[in-house]
């Protein structure tokens, strides 16, 4: 009997917690007016939630939801924020925590690692420690505090993923268009799926295929924006000089090589999403605690797939890019 495994579930480390809660300026963690919140950035602000870091809470709803193992990765804003020594300390202490529930729960739970990216040589190295004690990949933002993805410098980072077979994990953080989107909840909305379309669209022109043909690159929330815009970009790409950037081929021919999530709760969204990468590169998400897993098991229900599509989003095309054997199997040793 196939299982339902959920690539997107968020956790909030307590580590994670500590450490924003000494923080003064933006990103942190603060009281006000109605109990603890998460202060992204300016216009940003998300209540602390219980089911944000209670472990025993998210396994008694993933029973009733129908849910067979979660892959759990730290809300935003991540560490990108600190000073880069700090960084890395807190990402240490955030992967060994994850480390720790994965290894209590190791049929349930897995783990995608946070990286210290404002510190690319040391996030290529953690990210080296991280895949040795058995996490699945990794977590990254969409931007870093405030620097594209696409800079030189992050491309140790991406080398190291690809050399270790370790898939990238796109999600949106505090987006580079804040100012324009700070009314009507537009930050959510919008912005982080400009944000992690840029981001995406970015690194592929920059020629991440070109260097890596296999990298697992994940782009999450049903791959943003871009099945609704890969005819326009290549339209753009051919009509300028550089829009193809690093690329030999059409744009949208590497863009079919990322992986997504399920996550958008309109069929309509989704059936584009399968159209432009295929129905083995997409998985099942739910965006847990900020969406509500019903939701994305609706929007599959109301998409019209055939059973052997359905299996595959919901799990084997997860196995299949983290590496893991059957259901029966262990996934690793830490995650």
């Amino acid at each position: 009997m196939s299982q339902t495994i959920d690539i997107h579930t968020h956790y909030l480390a307590s580590t994670l917690v500590a450490a924003l809660e000494r923080r003064t300026e933006l990103p942190r963690i603060s009281d006000g007016a109605a109990g603890r919140q998460i202060e992204y950035g300016k216009g940003n602000v998300h209540p602390v939630q219980d089911n944000m870091g209670d472990v025993e809470l998210r396994l008694r709803e993933m029973d009733e939801q129908g849910i067979d193992v979660a892959v759990l990765s730290i809300n935003i804003p991540g560490v990108d924020w600190f000073p880069p020594e700090d960084g890395l300390v807190v990402a240490r202490d955030v992967n060994d925590e994850l480390a720790d529930l994965v290894a209590a729960y190791p049929d349930r739970l897995a783990a995608l690692a946070t990286l210290p990216m404002q510190a690319p040589e040391a996030a290529a190295a953690e990210l080296s420690r991280v895949m040795a004690a058995g996490f699945s990949g990794a977590l990254i933002y969409s931007n870093v505090a405030g620097a594209p993805l696409d800079q030189p410098g992050f491309r140790v980072v991406f080398d190291a993923a690809a050399e270790l077979g370790a898939p990238l994990y796109i999600h949106p953080t505090f987006p580079l268009s804040a100012s324009t989107v700070d009314a009507y909840a537009l930050i959510p909305t919008l912005g982080f799926m400009f944000d992690t379309t840029t981001a995406a669209l970015r690194l592929v022109l920059d020629g991440l295929f070109e260097r890596h043909p296999d990298f697992r690159l994940v782009l999450a929330h049903a791959a943003s924006l871009l099945p609704q815009l890969a005819g326009r970009i290549d339209y753009e790409a051919e009509r300028h000089t550089n829009g193809r950037g690093a690329l030999s081929v059409e744009p949208s021919e590497h863009l079919r090589l990322i992986y997504t999530d399920s996550v958008c709760v309109w069929p309509p969204a989704l059936r584009s999403t399968l159209e432009l990468l295929g129905p083995g590169h997409v998985m099942f998400g739910s965006d847990y605690p900020f969406w509500e897993p019903e939701r994305s098991f609706r929007t599959l229900a109301q998409t019209g797939l055939d059973g052997a599509t359905l299996t595959a989003i919901r799990e084997s095309n997860a196995r299949r890019l983290f590496g893991w054997g059957k259901a029966s199997t262990k996934r690793g040793q830490g995650a």
